[in-house]
């Protein structure tokens, strides 16, 4: 009967001890998404992502004309510097079955600070999922300079 007891109390210590262990490792910290590239500039563009479900198993894929500088993951953000003037913004989710993504132009002024805002595109991801629907939807959002048809749309916030 002792050796049944000691047993017993040695399966309860190694669960004990494998449930803190899990639990330590699921803790968290607070991410701190660094530029890809920073083009450099005296004008400074903070991407704030929001956490939200929908599209939240990608990454939010920030480009600043043509160039890649940020990957945000849900809920995070990323800080370049660019040298003023115009520039082209895009957010993309190249591993989506989307067929568009969001582009649009700024102008942005020296010595600025300018927020934006990504937040997933809620119909595009809803008529994606329902299927052909999607050219139709990607196309009625999509000027000869903009397009707003992709899993993220971004909102300047300031």
């Amino acid at each position: 009967m002792k050796y049944i007891a000691r047993v017993n109390m040695a399966y309860k210590k190694l669960l004990s001890t494998s449930l803190l262990a899990l639990v330590a490792g699921c803790q968290s910290t607070p991410v701190i998404v660094p530029a890809l590239k920073d083009p450099g500039g005296d004008v400074s563009l903070i991407f704030n992502r929001e956490n939200k479900i929908l599209a939240s198993r990608e990454n939010a894929r920030v480009y600043v004309d043509s160039t890649e500088v940020c990957a945000i993951p849900n809920g995070d953000s990323c800080q370049i510097n660019i040298q003023s003037g115009t520039h082209a913004l895009k957010v993309d989710n190249p591993w989506s079955y989307s067929y568009g993504m969001f582009s649009k132009s700024y102008e942005f002024s020296s010595g600025k600070t300018y927020r934006f805002i990504i937040s997933p595109n809620n119909p595009d991801l809803i008529v994606n999922m329902v299927g052909t629907g999607s050219i139709i939807y990607n196309e009625a959002n999509r000027t000869a300079t903009t397009s707003d048809n992709g899993d993220f749309t971004m909102k300047l916030a300031d």
